[in-house]
């Protein structure tokens, strides 16, 4: 009777076009990136390889005219880079931020109501933590009072198998970060551009209603 009665609403959801969704995506990524860093009027830059990002994101969504989809959610991010080494022992940087988004994403449908190329846009604004490695045994909490991040989803797809859900995927995002850390006169700013084409994928799942 359960299964009958979950599959009849399955059945009643799917005939319905969905104007709203609920969902969570989760991404890993990496890459190259080009750093900038200014303290107390001195500034300077570096290049190295994008460090190891993980990101998850739940979001709701609503579409305010057909193909056209604004959403908003949380994100948070664990972003890991190698700054040293102390004997055999690597040493990282370990950066945890949280943040408000709001986005914008079209439907570019390529087999109508099956699968659509989703390009869009996402900004985000909020904090957290560093937690740096000094030794094999020390580490430096540092606070990281605010960020802003700008992302560019230009290689997303979506692939609806039924119409009340969706399984996305995106291959290339083109992303930029402003955070400052520490208080007072130590406070720090600093800037990450990062490409993530063939270097990390993010997936997600929505249910529409």
């Amino acid at each position: 009777m359960i299964a009958a009665l979950a599959a009849a609403c399955f059945t009643m959801s799917a005939q319905n076009k969905g104007d709203m969704a609920v969902g969570g995506v989760i991404g890993l990524s990496g890459g190259s990136a080009t750093i900038s860093y200014s303290n107390n009027g001195t500034t300077s830059s570096d290049k190295s390889s994008s460090p190891t990002l993980f990101e998850f994101s739940p979001e709701f969504s609503y579409f305010v005219i057909d193909n056209l989809e604004l959403s908003a959610g949380l994100n948070y991010a664990l972003q890991s880079e190698h700054i040293g080494d102390d004997g055999d022992r690597k040493l990282y940087m370990n950066s945890n931020i949280a943040m408000f988004t709001i986005g914008a994403n079209y439907y570019i449908p390529l087999v109508d109501g099956i699968l659509y190329y989703t390009p869009g846009v996402k900004f985000g604004f909020g904090g957290g933590s560093n937690v740096i490695q000094t030794s094999a045994d020390r580490t430096v909490n540092t606070k990281i009072p605010f960020a802003f991040g700008f992302d560019a989803e230009l290689g997303s797809v979506e692939f609806k198998p039924l119409e009340f859900l969706g399984v996305s995927l995106n291959f290339l995002d083109l992303s930029v970060t402003y955070a400052t850390t520490g208080e007072g006169n130590g406070k720090t700013a600093t800037t990450n551009f990062a490409a993530g084409f063939n270097y990390g994928m993010s997936a997600g799942v929505k249910y529409y209603f």
